[in-house]
């Protein structure tokens, strides 16, 4: 079995000997080290040029305790060594000084009938590069080719920036077109109106060509990609993937989730009518969000979906509408959403991490959304930046 292609946990030591009866050779997206990168500086520059320069790249490995002859595997040796501690070691050096900091890189160690071990780190092909060395007051990039690593020319550094660009550009307009698609009544079963929230879940790598999930995978997680704010939930595979919708006879929202790793959640009727003014009740809103959201990034997190992650999340059909955050409101003082639709600032998430972590990161967007009603800020959040749902005001 190719490593490219296994399961990273279940590379076996096999697996390792495979790359040696087949003399498979460094390349492109492998790189074989004998020993462990060594405690100088310029050691610790070697790890950062190596694991950057496949980043900036196609990704791949590398792979530390594999004699090689000039570049083709020969032997499976391993390492003498406390692997948990050399791992930590390695994660430290590259979280601290490589900017921006690479996400989803993998590391174990596979143990061998020697008795020693092998330590693999799998680093994915970056969606956001390039990505810069800064340690020991260098800053210099890197990039791979089939001869090693080289540094990047300047055309390859205006290719590589415009491929971070071109990423966020392809996940607006996955969006644009759903939302294009849904307001043309496409599907069985069309969203209803009076209002609609969606949050796209975008991984960067979903456009890779490389990310097909499992839809027997994602069923397995249906759980967590329970509908926004919905009391029941009717699960079933479609063609796009996966499919949880609110129950009920009308279509008044769902969570679907592509093969590519996107996730759309939708909420229709997201508008009341109180007298004479149509309202979005702020709290009732914001709630669903913020309690589903982290539950949802768990679920991709569990199906090693990598980060980084953009976070969009759009308001329609929406213009003249009352965002109410307060229980006791003078219409007469307070403005009502501008537009049809509003496409709140998107967010990256560079990482999993807690659900304060998320609460943080995709505050700014409502940020936004209490500006466009005239606050500096939005109201829900506590000093730690977790969104509170708001305590009913006293009589």
């Amino acid at each position: 079995m190719s490593i490219e292609r296994a399961e990273f946990d279940r590379i076996t030591e096999q697996d390792l000997q495979e790359l040696v009866e087949a003399q498979v050779p460094e390349g492109l997206r492998l790189d074989f080290k004998l020993t462990c990168y060594g405690k100088s500086d310029s050691d610790k520059r070697e790890l950062l040029k190596d694991a950057s320069a496949l980043a900036n790249s196609h990704g791949g490995h590398l792979i530390i305790g594999i004699e090689e002859i000039e570049g083709v595997a020969t032997n499976v040796v391993g390492v003498d060594t406390d692997a948990d501690a050399e791992i930590l070691r390695m994660e430290q050096i590259l979280r601290n000084a490589i900017e921006p900091p690479i996400s989803g890189i993998r590391m174990r160690s596979i143990p061998l009938t020697n008795g020693r071990k092998v330590l693999l780190l799998r680093i994915p092909r970056s969606w956001r590069p390039p990505h810069r060395v800064t340690a020991q007051s260098i800053n210099k990039f890197y990039a791979r080719h089939s001869a090693g690593v080289h540094e990047p020319s300047i055309e390859e550094l205006r290719a590589l920036f415009d491929q971070s660009s071109s990423a966020l550009e392809r996940a607006r307009q996955f969006r644009n077109d759903r939302l294009d698609l849904i307001d043309k009544g496409y599907g069985d079963r069309p969203l209803a109106s009076n209002g609609r929230l969606f949050i796209h879940i975008i991984p960067i790598a979903a456009f890779s060509g490389f990310l097909n999930l499992d839809v027997e995978a994602i069923h397995e997680q249906e759980k967590k990609f329970h509908p926004l704010d919905a009391l029941q939930r009717s699960p079933r595979f479609n063609f796009h993937g996966f499919i949880n919708e609110r129950g009920g006879d009308q279509n008044c929202g769902y969570t679907q989730v592509f093969r590519n790793g996107i996730v759309e959640a939708t909420k229709a009727n997201i508008i009341k009518r109180d007298h004479k003014h149509s309202i979005i009740k702020a709290p009732t809103l914001e709630k669903c969000i913020f309690q589903q959201l982290p539950i949802y990034l768990d679920a991709l997190k569990d199906m090693r979906v990598p980060p980084p992650l953009t976070i969009m999340i759009t308001l329609k059909d929406t213009k003249g509408a009352y965002y109410i955050v307060k229980q006791y409101t003078r219409f007469d003082e307070v403005p009502t959403l501008p537009d049809d639709t509003l496409f709140l600032p998107e967010c990256v998430l560079e990482d999993y991490g807690s659900t304060l972590d998320y609460h943080k990161a995709i505050r700014p967007a409502f940020d936004a959304l209490w500006n466009a009603i005239g606050y500096a800020k939005a109201g829900f959040f506590n000093e730690e930046g977790l969104w509170n749902e708001p305590l009913p005001a006293s009589s």
